[in-house]
């Protein structure tokens, strides 16, 4: 489903025989006319300089797709090498013929379609980053997006930092299985609080400083109950001062990030140990949210600046639910049919959400809500909010691990799955994937991909059950 650099499908001569004289109409101002199996198109871009062509009609047979389009966009441009082009028609993806297209909206051929083209996706370079002796669990940026900087979590109990495609340090936070991670960055970007889940029920909580050297400060684990069940999730709020942890006892605990639990990294000698984890068994959570009915798989506090003071849960309960930090409350619990493994927001407009399920669909829903009474841009999730469906895709065959939308691009999204694979995904385009990327072994039983995390626009991190971090670039740099 990806256009690489040398898959273009050249047209056969009796189609450019059929291009040609359209050229030629339009170059006299003439109106071309379909004939049986034509079409007449007009392409627009909102790409710059050479990669503009004259908005003009002109006749082609219809049963080109975009194959076939980009390679007449190519010759109209005098591309060399060619460059791969993607169209849009009416703001969606053009997934069949131009004839397939028309007979769907059933449009006669007379029907002027206007398609905008933008680059393509080019074939995805992977680099192995790291290999690790057990599964990596979940994966988090560390700074500022875009970043180099991002640290994997696995089922060994440890903590791995990577800068780019290098490993910078490995961290034992616990004796049992890590889960889920999150981080901020604070100070700056000199350092970032982090937060991970771990399958003993503990909430690990320590800091990370930037400088000659990486180094990482004491753990602490926070314990919600006295015999506690594995979790699963964990998040920490965009200021810095909630935590929040779920998993298999079905409740959300909140917790205060004091400051004692990310202590700086003290000054010690070359050799000397890093202190053991600290039990803050004394502390107790803020509240726990009881509501869910199963696991609770996944969380995030929502941004001051477009869903204030919530914290968003989703659940094998086939539910997502929002909660109040103000009181501590469920204001909105939204069916979606499904367990849900992982969700992600829209970072842009209109407000949406992604979700991944265990049947392997990946689900786009629109955020519908009122505007906050006090903070402008913002929306108010309360009890009059509603989650309706925008589309749904199956673009995995076994179950969807998470999925991340890319915090600059309203328009890219990336889902990976127990069937190795990793999607790209676009709500232009809501039938199938952009790009699906193979990651790890072929064969009846493929590499799990479990967790994923975007770097940059072009380039994500992925991790799963063959213990490898990998770096996969999504776009080669075009020709000049």
């Amino acid at each position: 489903l990806s256009f690489a650099s040398t898959s273009f499908l050249f047209l056969p001569c009796c189609k450019l025989a059929s291009i040609i004289p359209a050229l030629a109409m339009a170059a006299a101002g003439e109106r071309p006319k379909a004939s049986a199996g034509e079409a007449v198109v007009s392409f627009t871009t909102k790409l710059q300089g050479k990669y503009q062509v004259p908005e003009e009609e002109l006749v082609l047979p219809s049963d080109l797709a975009r194959y076939g389009l980009s390679e007449v966009v190519n010759r109209l441009l005098s591309l060399d090498p060619p460059v791969p082009f993607d169209f849009l028609v009416e703001g969606e993806f053009l997934r069949t013929s131009v004839a397939g297209y028309l007979e769907a909206h059933k449009l006669s051929s007379e029907k002027i379609l206007r398609l905008e083209y933008v680059f393509a996706l080019r074939e995805p370079e992977q680099k192995t980053v790291d290999e690790t002796p057990d599964w990596i669990a979940a994966i988090a940026t560390l700074k500022a997006f875009p970043s180099d900087w991002f640290a994997a979590v696995s089922y060994d109990g440890t903590m791995r930092i990577y800068e780019g495609s290098e490993s910078r340090m490995t961290v034992r936070l616990g004796d049992a299985g890590l889960a889920a991670v999150s981080a901020l960055p604070v100070d700056g970007g000199r350092s970032s609080n982090i937060v991970a889940a771990c399958q003993d029920g503990s909430l690990r909580c320590c800091s990370l400083e930037y400088g000659e050297k990486i180094t990482v400060g004491p753990t602490a684990a926070l314990h919600a109950v006295s015999r506690p069940q594995a979790l699963e999730a964990a998040a920490i709020s965009e200021d810095g001062t909630l935590l929040a942890s779920a998993g298999w006892d079905q409740q959300v605990y909140v917790w205060n990030a004091e400051s004692e639990l990310f202590a700086a990294p003290e000054t010690t000698g070359v050799g000397s140990k890093r202190k053991a984890a600290v039990d803050c068994e004394a502390k107790q959570a803020k509240f726990a949210l009881k509501g869910h009915t199963q696991m609770v798989s996944c969380l995030k506090f929502g941004e001051k600046a477009r869903f204030p003071f919530t914290l968003l849960s989703g659940s094998f309960d086939c539910s997502v639910r929002v909660w109040d930090m103000a009181a501590a409350s469920c204001v909105c619990n939204w069916p979606v049919a499904r367990a849900v493994t992982s969700f992600s927001l829209n970072p842009g407009m209109p407000a949406q959400m992604a979700t991944t399920h265990e049947d392997g669909h990946v689900s786009l829903w629109d955020i519908r809500a009122p505007p906050h009474t006090s903070i402008k841009g913002a929306l108010s999730l309360d009890a009059s909010a509603g989650l309706p469906l925008v589309h749904a895709q199956s673009p995995h065959k076994r179950l969807a691990s998470q999925v991340v939308w890319c915090p600059e691009d309203e328009y890219r999204v990336a889902s990976v799955g127990h069937d190795g694979h990793l999607c790209i995904l676009d709500p232009r385009s809501p039938k199938m994937p952009l790009q699906t990327v193979l990651v790890g072994k072929q064969g009846p039983t493929p590499n799990k991909l479990l967790c994923a995390a975007w770097l940059r626009k072009d380039a994500l991190a992925v991790g799963g059950s063959d213990g490898k971090v990998v770096r996969v670039s999504l776009a080669a740099s075009l020709p000049e």
